[in-house]
């Protein structure tokens, strides 16, 4: 048995089935690992959801901004974006059977795991990254409340979730307003300022940083120990490095052109597919 997690695979069929070919993924006895933004961008979004959910007792899930925004599309008539690919997926008979599976999924995934060399590490999974003030115990229950939250009226917590996301603070009264930002923090956040502030809008590389912003990963994220290992996708100007031995980037833009990469949690050996022209 193996452990095997991939990011952004933005349905990019093509290439994510190369992958799991070449991990001799098995499904009876394997597990994947996938931090988000199954869909939405690359070619076969459809495709893509329907081969994760087939093999869906093997896989571990975190949701992305993707698939929320294709959440928001299919329950609260939220607008396309310039570059989506949904279409084929909204209008297809299954779209309602694959909006309910993503809906169960989590914003964060915690579980051990035995390395090769028989150490038992625990592994956390995120979409983009975590606040660096919220403990382990902290985020898994706002993961726990979020989920809770989505799930209880989707159609009017995703337009919350979209359109009031924008106090950035964590300090706010209402429960509601809290988890809207963690929602957006653990699948939006690639960088912030020294006390956490997080700037949204930012979409670059680490050439192209705002004076008195870093990378959310540079400061000391109180969820992990010296021992605990965390792996996210959401940021594919990084090419998938951190200069971290213990966070461990996924994506690596291959809905841009560039690969697909797979990790073996094991091991930390990687797989990469160039994208299929």
């Amino acid at each position: 048995m193996a452990n095997y997690a991939v990011g952004d695979i933005q349905g990019c069929y093509k290439e994510f089935d190369k992958g799991l070919k070449k991990i001799n993924f098995n499904e009876k006895k394997d597990r994947l690992w996938i931090s988000g933004d199954l869909i939405n961008r690359g070619p076969d979004s459809l495709k893509t959801l329907e081969r994760i959910y087939n093999i869906r007792s093997s896989v571990n899930i975190v949701l992305g901004n993707h698939d929320l925004h294709f959440l928001a599309r299919h329950y609260a008539d939220r607008k396309a974006a310039k570059n989506d690919t949904l279409e084929e997926l909204l209008s297809s008979s299954k779209c309602e059977k694959y909006a309910k599976f993503l809906l169960k999924q989590p914003f964060v995934f915690s579980k051990k795991i035995k390395l090769k060399n028989g150490v038992k590490k625990k592994y956390i999974m995120v979409h983009a990254g975590l606040p660096h003030y919220l403990t382990f115990k902290e985020c898994m229950n706002l993961n726990k409340l979020s989920q809770e939250f989505l799930n209880k009226n989707p159609k009017k917590n995703l337009k919350k979730i979209f359109f009031h996301h924008r106090k950035n603070n964590f300090k706010i009264v209402s429960m509601k307003d809290k988890l809207t930002f963690f929602i957006n923090a653990v699948t939006r956040i690639r960088i912030c300022d020294k006390e956490g502030k997080i700037m949204f809008a930012f979409k670059k590389g680490l050439k192209d940083l705002p004076y008195n912003f870093i990378p959310w990963f540079k400061l000391k994220i109180s969820a992990l120990t010296r021992d605990d290992r965390l792996i996210f996708g959401h940021w594919a100007a990084l090419n998938g490095k951190t200069n971290k031995q213990n966070i461990i980037g996924l994506d690596t833009g291959c809905v841009w052109g560039n690969k697909l990469t797979f990790v073996r949690l094991e091991d930390s050996k990687k797989y990469f597919i160039k994208k299929i022209k």
